[in-house]
């Protein structure tokens, strides 16, 4: 009698192919630059790679390091933008339209609200993933995520006034 087989992992050229369209898709959305979020996508993959065997679920994994890489960049940009503006006068924002009035209200959230909207509502992850690969119990996500529907609901109804 033969023992059942065992589940293998696909090899990483395998998770690679399958990831990286959809992960440089959700980071542009996200940073709107095709540069910036080819090379974000391609730096969580290469951070895979170093932890291939260790990660259980590669795709919940490579959104929040995709994340979390984009939020150091802005932060980066946010003090390089401040050293280098003196007394610059503050110009217009562009039209605004649907797309952009939810970003800048999603932008404008709490982080600990932010991050798990983006997780769930751009990058398309289930609640349970986002818990797993933020450590934190689905109750808190689901909470968390109520939380941000509210404020999202009272910023973006405001803006229809």
């Amino acid at each position: 009698m033969q023992a059942p087989a065992v589940a293998q992992r696909p090899p990483f050229e395998a998770v690679y192919r399958r990831e990286f369209p959809a992960l440089a898709g959700y980071c542009r959305w996200l940073a709107g630059d095709e540069q910036l979020a080819r090379d974000t996508a391609q730096e969580a993959l290469v951070r895979l790679f170093s932890r291939f065997g260790t990660v259980r679920d590669p795709h919940a994994w490579l959104y929040l390091v995709a994340t979390n890489l984009l939020k150091d960049h802005w932060k980066r940009q946010a003090r390089a933008d401040r050293a280098s503006r003196l007394a610059e006068p503050t110009l217009p924002a562009a039209a605004d339209g649907p797309d952009i009035a939810v970003r800048d209200a999603v932008a404008r959230l709490p982080e600990r609200l932010r991050t798990v909207v983006v997780l769930h509502y751009f990058a398309d992850l289930r609640i349970e993933d986002i818990a797993d690969a933020a450590g934190l119990p689905a109750g808190t996500v689901k909470r968390r995520l109520h939380e941000a529907r509210a404020l999202l609901a009272d910023t973006l109804g405001d803006a229809d006034d």
